[in-house]
């Protein structure tokens, strides 16, 4: 279990909520330094009386105010994931925003749907009770700070609506569109080529319609336009490559490209592994676990005479639990595949009553993949 303040791959650990990790990417940081100081303008031109450690405060505290709103949205989206059955497996606070990792993918487009517009609702109502709490304000500096917090969020709610990869709003259509077709893959397709649409009309809009009024963009709006599109551009184009790659890999049993097996106890004698004929010779523990692989060079090089009395482990790499792969078709299987390459150089696939049937490496593999390509 991660503790506070570690540190993930994701970033660091700061709390949790029922359970779930929350984490601070790095990048969160520099938004938030470069928020307030955006904002501290704006600030001080709204509200001129206002003191320079009020100012100093009122920006500080808006990245805050932001956050509590993405907070909200990320755990809206994680509450009603757990209740469809994928729960959340950490809360990520980002550059952009944030993200929710899920254990499991959705099982339904309903349970696709239902899960992504949660995030931009939690958003929308958050706007309306900070326009709401702006009627009571009792200085204009209070009444800023709640029309950011109103505007902040329905612009949240807003943009994550958009139609496209990786946005909720791509989320959507990519399940929309995997109901009326039956075809998830068709609607991961479709959001991502409604992100890329998306990427460009930020551009268009955040660039060109300044230009189209005569005025010329600063270079942090550039820059900022510049970033933003390119990240919409990269999430979606994983999600088109991805949906390639997972029809590529749906006609793919890895069963046919990968070497045959013969396993044996890790306790037999080196003699034993002759019946393998040509087979990859896979070493298997007291429980039937796969414990380890025969490297087929070292066991050509035991001598005839000390072949009954050497033992196969002598001749053998150690193989984790992680190198076992038990769906062996499509793109789970692939997917499975390629996770089990990450920790082990080897690949056990085990066929439930059957046992060990093969033994598969990253490049078979890989060419299996190639062939496949159009």
């Amino acid at each position: 279990m991660t503790r506070l303040g570690q540190r993930t791959s994701s970033g660091w650990v700061i709390g949790r909520i029922r359970g779930v990790p929350v984490v601070f990417a790095p990048s969160w940081f520099l938004m938030a330094a470069v928020l307030g100081i955006i904002v501290a303008p704006t600030i001080t031109r709204v509200v001129p009386e206002a003191t320079t450690t009020a100012t100093v405060l009122a920006a500080a505290s808006v990245p805050v105010t932001l956050m509590i709103g993405v907070l909200a949205h990320e755990i809206a989206h994680g509450l009603v994931g757990q209740a469809v059955g994928s729960p959340p497996r950490e809360y990520v606070l980002t550059l952009w925003g944030g993200h929710t990792q899920f254990d499991a993918d959705m099982r339904t487009p309903g349970a696709s749907a239902l899960v992504s517009v949660v995030g931009p609702l939690a958003n929308a109502v958050l706007a309306g009770l900070a326009w709401f709490a702006l009627g009571f304000a009792e200085s204009p500096l209070v009444a800023v700070l709640w029309q950011i917090a109103a505007l902040s969020n329905a612009a949240v709610a807003f943009f994550n609506l958009l139609p496209g990869y990786p946005l909720d709003g791509g989320r959507i259509l990519e399940a929309a569109v995997w109901k009326v077709t039956g075809d998830r893959l068709a609607g991961l397709s479709a959001a991502g080529w409604g992100g890329r649409v998306v990427a460009v009309a930020v551009v268009v809009v955040g660039l060109g319609r300044p230009l189209a009024l005569g005025l010329r963009p600063t270079t942090f709006t550039v820059l900022w336009v510049g970033l933003l599109a390119f990240y919409l551009w990269a999430g979606s184009s994983q999600a088109v490559n991805t949906a390639r790659a997972r029809r590529r890999a749906a006609g793919i049993d890895l069963r046919s490209v990968a070497q045959p097996a013969l396993a044996l106890p890790a306790s037999a004698p080196v003699a034993a592994a002759d019946a393998a004929a040509g087979r990859r010779v896979v070493l298997l523990g007291p429980a039937g676990e796969v414990v380890g692989l025969v490297d087929d060079a070292v066991l050509a090089q035991v001598p005839p005479a000390a072949r009954a009395t050497t033992p196969l482990t002598a001749v053998a790499s150690v193989l984790p639990p992680t190198s076992v792969v038990t769906r062996l078709t499509g793109a789970a299987g692939v997917g499975a595949a390629a996770q089990a390459a990450r920790t082990s150089p080897a690949i056990v696939l085990v066929d439930g009553a059957a046992g060990v049937v093969g033994v598969l490496t990253v490049d078979r593999l890989e060419e299996a993949l190639r062939r496949t390509r159009p």
